[in-house]
């Protein structure tokens, strides 16, 4: 599918109308999207493949899945959702993804309780109400306003324009009133009964911060997400997806060079001007799209340094480098069916304790919350015949991490690894260590190393409510600190996360293909 012939090798153009960095999801639909409307664009990616974190690796006779559980927002042809018509319809690329059609498996080990959380709305709200009777009116309340964040955050996917912020305000008030609440704050107007939220809680690993201190239009999004609108699997790995992006993307005249880095970002008057990459090639533009953090571009790349606006450093310290993770890939010599592990998803914690859950991700110790998968249910040829694949992975901060030497971060990660193994057996009556034929241990600094993540981040920023979609679209202008510079990817306008980082992309090149739309007219 992917091999050098096509990886646009060769001899760069002396300029381009943009220069895209990094191949993550972001900057393959940024490239694309740009590619396609007749603009020339040089994508520069550091790794050997294309993909980011969309990717995969083999060990022995299993192929793992790096990152990507689920996804969302996808749908049909019938029902069509936004991926979908930004993949298909528009680029032509039609990948098959597997609907999920039962819930996720928690588990409460202080209490012994175990229980399959459904997917769907309505079944939602009679599991929580069986369980906690006279919850049904408030836990409805509150998953219809989650379904109104995600209806504002479409009407932000599906624009073909560049987002107008009082065509916001007035399509979707309700977002802009939670725009300053926490997720609490909105739990607590609608009364929910604390042992109800224990239900509603679980998806708050994929965000990587407690209920208390995450923005409530980015929770209410995700819990929308998988409670009211379907939930599919990638078959076997995103990897086809990063390829098949990136073919797509030579065939529309993209260029896309890989091992190559960018070291500077060149920048005249406040203006982009250029890119230069590690071989001291010099690319000129007017446009760059970073798949990378405002923290590794500020910090590193910005050339000369006294054309780094001071607002960009302030802006950098008001946020919180996000959350990494402490993930196991296992294959296993036996199928999913005759080991018992019958679900896709799994969340493993002490209790509903989300903010105890939380305070113990930031040393090295074993984390009381953390998340399975094992995708042979939902995709039995996932893996060779006989066998299966289970992923656990736990939250956790870099910086601890950052402080071992080498010697110490590989026994302490294994160390913490078996700890989850043995309680996940605990847990389901399954003795994983004695059918471990592969498995791979990743750390923050496995991350770091790989998809050159700041500090090994996957989350990209904390989504506290100063820092959350909504604010970032009502001042999108200000957040253009260089002219010419935007932000794809983890980074971009919206949630972190695969659906998000694609739709960034789209988002991010709008202005410019509507600007090269109107010279042309004029022209």
């Amino acid at each position: 599918m992917w091999n050098k012939k096509e990886r646009g090798v060769g001899h760069l153009k002396q300029a381009y109308d943009a220069v895209v960095i990094g191949s993550g999801m972001g900057g393959l639909a940024a490239g694309c999207n740009l590619a396609r409307s007749g603009l020339s664009v040089l994508l520069l990616e550091q790794h050997n493949i294309p993909g980011g974190v969309t990717t995969s690796f083999k060990r022995g006779r299993f192929e793992f899945e790096i990152s990507v559980q689920c996804i969302t927002e996808y749908g049909s042809k019938a029902e069509k959702g936004p991926i979908y018509r930004f993949l298909v319809d528009d680029l032509g690329i039609d990948i098959d993804f597997p609907m999920m059609t039962e819930g996720r498996f928690v588990a409460w080990t202080d209490t012994n309780e175990k229980m399959v959380v459904p997917l769907k709305k309505e079944e939602l709200i009679r599991f929580i109400e069986q369980r906690v009777p006279g919850s049904e009116p408030s836990i409805r309340a509150y998953l219809d306003f989650c379904d109104e964040m995600l209806s504002a955050i479409n009407y932000i996917n599906d624009n073909d324009a560049a987002i107008k912020p009082v065509e916001l305000i007035m399509k979707h008030k309700g977002i802009v009133a939670a725009a300053g609440l926490t997720t609490k704050d909105v739990t607590d107007r609608f009364q929910i009964p604390a042992k109800a939220l224990e239900y509603l809680d679980v998806y708050w690993t994929f965000i990587g911060l407690p209920m208390d201190a995450v923005a409530f239009p980015i929770y209410g999004t995700v819990i929308s997400c998988m409670d009211s609108v379907p939930v599919y699997a990638p078959r076997k790995t995103t990897y086809e997806i990063s390829a098949l992006m990136a073919k797509k993307f030579t065939e529309l005249g993209g260029e896309l060079l890989c091992n190559t880095r960018v070291d500077k970002i060149l920048v005249e008057n406040g203006k982009v001007t250029g890119v230069v990459t590690q071989r001291g090639e010099v690319v000129k533009t007017n446009y760059v799209y970073s798949n990378a953090l405002p923290h590794n571009v500020f910090n590193k790349l910005i050339y000369p340094k006294t054309e780094l606006p001071a607002k960009a450093l302030k802006r950098l310290n008001m946020r919180t480098v996000g959350t990494s993770f402490l993930s196991m890939y296992m294959g296993l010599d036996r199928s999913a069916e005759e080991l018992g592990l019958n679900h896709y998803m799994y969340y493993f914690a002490k209790n509903g304790d989300i903010n105890a859950a939380y305070a113990g991700i930031g040393d090295l110790t074993p984390n009381d919350c953390f998340a399975g998968m094992c995708p042979n249910p939902l995709i039995p040829d996932a893996s060779p015949e006989g066998t299966c694949i289970f992923h656990l992975e736990t939250i956790c901060r870099s910086e601890p991490w950052g402080e071992l030497s080498d010697r110490a971060y590989f026994a302490k990660k294994h160390e913490l690894a078996g700890d989850l193994i043995d309680r996940a057996s605990d847990v389901l009556g399954v003795p994983i260590r004695d059918h471990i034929e592969e498995i791979e241990v990743a750390a923050p600094q496995t991350f770091a190393r790989y998809i050159g993540s700041y500090m090994g981040n996957v989350y990209a920023y904390d989504h506290r409510v100063y820092d959350s979609v909504v604010i970032k679209a009502m001042t999108q202008d200000k957040e253009r600190l260089i002219d010419g510079l935007s932000f794809v990817g983890n980074a971009g306008l919206l949630v972190a996360g695969f659906p998000s980082s694609i739709l960034s992309g789209r988002l991010a090149t709008i202005e410019q293909i509507e600007h090269a739309g109107a010279q042309q007219r004029r022209a």
